[in-house]
């Protein structure tokens, strides 16, 4: 499947409203000497009917009308690319932001919830940065290095795009994709708010994940902001070597320092915490590694996503910089077992579906494929 979504052309030194607030609508009506209700009307128009054409808007005047469309607009990021999984309907989605840069949105179709086996859900991955600067030896957004933090609209945006592609109402939102939330924390939260908001698309709470890969000193700060999410932790190992050789950022936030601060966040929050775990081969599912989740388990009360590795040698042929270490990495083939071992004793344990595997569903892939294309031509501009 392959497509582009048109959006209206727009010229220069209009302001985007996609990704404003309703309070930051507000002020923008007030600022153009409009009431400032209409800043909650255009808040229902943008995020619950999803105009891009001011001209849709029928509760405004039209002198109204053609004055923003003077000078404000509703801009979406372009769709580069969509690929579509054979096995399971998994869509990826390569979007063109303004300034050129490029990111990636994965949708992943009638999706079993693991906390309620009966019901289906629609779920959207979204990036919050273009790139990223953690440098996590299993992901292949490194390859592409940390460009910058999106806005609340680019954000969003990745929402709604999928919404157009998806078979039903989009029920979950999961800010795992490219980037590190928590060091564009302030945005995520804004897009937070926005989606959960009743005059919005009206995305429950407990259905919005961020995952981290461990900002230590972010965590408490982001368990005092009003919006409410569920917080996921990008664990790998509980030992201090075999974490730092996989993800570097715990040189400056061991365990020592993460988990006190994840213990604080359930402290404020009372909400369970997930921990997401990749099982590398000899090096994470020793009996050792069984012994220390139990134990952490005990301390914190969590579940285990399990997950299964995306080996990144591909990206090397592509001739994408690919650390020595990833190259390493072999997929653990004791995933069920490791699962088992683990509920024996009473700790709560999902074992991760790899939706998309046949379009390099991984995180960063679609996007690191496309850096080396640029590198060589314009493909795709």
């Amino acid at each position: 499947m392959s497509g582009i979504v048109k959006t209206p052309a727009r010229t220069g030194g209009r302001v985007n409203l996609l990704g404003k607030s309703e309070q930051e609508l507000k002020d923008f009506f007030g600022e153009i000497g409009e009431a400032p209700y209409r800043g909650k009307q255009m808040f229902g128009w943008i995020y619950k009917k999803h105009i891009e054409d001011f001209t849709a808007i029928t509760g405004f005047t039209k002198s109204l009308r053609a004055r923003l469309d003077e000078i404000a607009e509703i801009k979406y990021p372009d769709v580069v690319n969509v690929e579509e999984s054979g096995s399971d309907g998994t869509l990826k989605f390569l979007l063109q932001l303004a300034d050129g840069n490029k990111i990636e949105t994965v949708l992943i179709p009638r999706e079993k919830s693991p906390e309620d086996e009966g019901s289906l859900r629609e779920t959207v991955c979204v990036s919050t940065q273009v790139g990223c600067p953690l440098d996590c030896k299993f992901c292949a957004t490194g390859a592409m290095k940390y460009t910058r933090n999106l806005t609340p609209g680019e954000i969003i945006s990745q929402v709604f795009i999928a919404q157009r592609y998806a078979r039903k109402r989009i029920t979950n939102v999961v800010f795992m994709g490219m980037g590190e939330p928590l060091l564009n924390h302030e945005a995520v939260t804004g897009t937070i708010k926005i989606l959960t908001d009743d005059n919005s698309v009206n995305i429950r709470a407990k259905a919005i994940t961020v995952s981290t890969a461990g900002i230590a000193d972010k965590i408490p700060v982001i368990a005092r902001e009003p919006v409410k999410f569920r917080l996921a932790i990008s664990l790998h190992s509980l030992d201090d070597d075999v974490r730092t050789l996989l993800m570097p950022i715990n040189k400056k936030n061991g365990l020592a320092k993460l988990l006190p601060a994840v213990k604080e966040f359930h402290r404020l929050r009372h909400d369970r915490i997930t921990f997401e775990y990749i099982l590398f081969d000899g090096l994470n599912d020793t009996e050792s590694d069984l012994a220390r989740l139990v134990k952490l388990s005990r301390e914190i009360p969590l579940k285990i996503n399990l997950l299964r590795y995306h080996p990144l040698d591909h990206l090397g042929r592509l001739g994408l910089e690919v650390d020595p270490v990833a190259l390493k990495l072999k997929p653990s083939n004791r995933t069920e077992e490791f699962a088992d071992r683990l509920r024996e004793n009473g700790v709560t344990v999902f074992v991760r579906s790899n939706s998309g595997e046949d379009i390099d569903g991984a995180c960063g892939q679609l996007a690191a494929r496309n850096v080396k294309k640029n590198k060589k031509s314009t493909v795709n501009q």
